[in-house]
């Protein structure tokens, strides 16, 4: 795949982006913004097949054929691979008592 300017793009297609949000809002999904949508286009192009050069029509036809699944899926996933609490190598206390020293501190 090509290195394309997808800013470029992301500002030349907004009002899709606009109306996907809008389309899924109407269908329940209240927190659904243009960021959103993009992003779950974005995760989507490594298994599109993405044309040497790029129309409008294509990027808008692609974010179009978006559904309500894609997002979902990609909601899901994202949530999966949210932030790993347990990379660093800092041991976390479960002591009840070191709780209520912190909580002391605190106050």
């Amino acid at each position: 795949m090509t290195k394309h300017n997808w800013d470029y793009w992301k500002k030349e297609v907004k009002p899709v982006l606009q109306s996907k949000a809008e389309e899924w809002q109407l269908l329940g999904h209240d927190r659904v913004s243009q960021e959103d949508v993009w992003a779950c286009f974005m995760s989507m192009l490594p298994r599109l097949d993405v044309p040497e050069t790029l129309r409008p029509h294509w990027v808008v036809q692609q974010l179009f054929h978006l559904n309500v699944n894609h997002y979902m899926n990609w909601l899901t996933l994202e949530a999966y691979r949210g932030p790993s609490w347990f990379n660093d190598e800092e041991p976390i206390d479960f002591r009840l008592n070191h709780y209520e020293k912190k909580k002391e501190v605190l106050e």
